[in-house]
């Protein structure tokens, strides 16, 4: 586990290694396990599930936010179910941090989510929100349920977030690839102005800044 530069939360914790068989195309893991030649083999690091406890106790505080498997999607199919019992158990075990879990696989989601966890699904396109594959993350009864549309890729209308409910929004665009895959300014105004109407937290990257021009909104839930 260590601190992290993503803005939405304190700390990465990757207690799954190894390349991720989703493939995204603008996986930035990707292109630090190939341009550092690092082990690609796909594992659980067992030490790295023990010192969650050891780092608890040392460094970090109650109420910070731990981003689990930022590197690597937690419900694909590769990984066994042992490895995510391991993790939501170490997960119930730390009340008093909070746990984000981010994930493009809603469809696998497997179980019902600790009161510490923020479970998230990443949306880019409008295909993510088929609803025989997003409906068991509007069915979990998560304490805290958010979208990121990151790197939000097309315009997506607000109705699908409406219609099931939700309790946060995060926002960022595609970086690496020049300007080719930014977001149109009115696409996030649209997301932004809607849920402002319904009182829900939006959080804009910093990576957003140069496309919406004024002071970036960064809020939790």
């Amino acid at each position: 586990m260590q601190k992290t530069k993503i803005e939405w939360t304190d700390y990465v914790w990757n207690p799954i290694k190894g390349l991720c068989p989703n493939g995204c195309f603008y996986c930035y893991a990707r292109k630090i396990y190939e341009r550092f030649g690092w082990n690609t083999e796909i594992r659980f690091e067992l030490h790295d599930f023990k010192a969650i406890d050891r780092l608890h106790r040392k460094n970090i505080p109650d109420g910070s936010k731990v981003f689990v498997c930022s590197t690597f999607e937690l419900f694909h199919p590769e990984v066994p179910k042992s490895w995510r019992r391991d993790i939501f158990n170490t997960i119930k075990i730390n009340p008093k941090i909070i746990f984000q879990v981010l994930t493009k696989f809603p469809q696998n989601i497997d179980r019902k989510m600790p009161d510490n966890v923020w479970l998230g699904v990443t949306v880019d396109q409008n295909k993510a929100f088929k609803f025989d594959k997003i409906h068991p993350f509007w069915n979990n009864k998560a304490k805290i349920k958010f979208v990121s549309f990151e790197p939000l890729l097309e315009r997506i209308p607000f109705t699908w977030l409406t219609k099931y409910g939700f309790d946060w929004i995060i926002l960022g665009r595609l970086t690496g690839f020049g300007k080719k895959h930014d977001p149109k300014r009115e696409w996030i105004k649209e997301l932004v102005d809607r849920a402002k109407q319904i009182n829900k937290p939006i959080f804009l990257k910093d990576n957003l800044q140069e496309i919406w021009g004024g002071p970036l909104i960064q809020e939790f839930p």
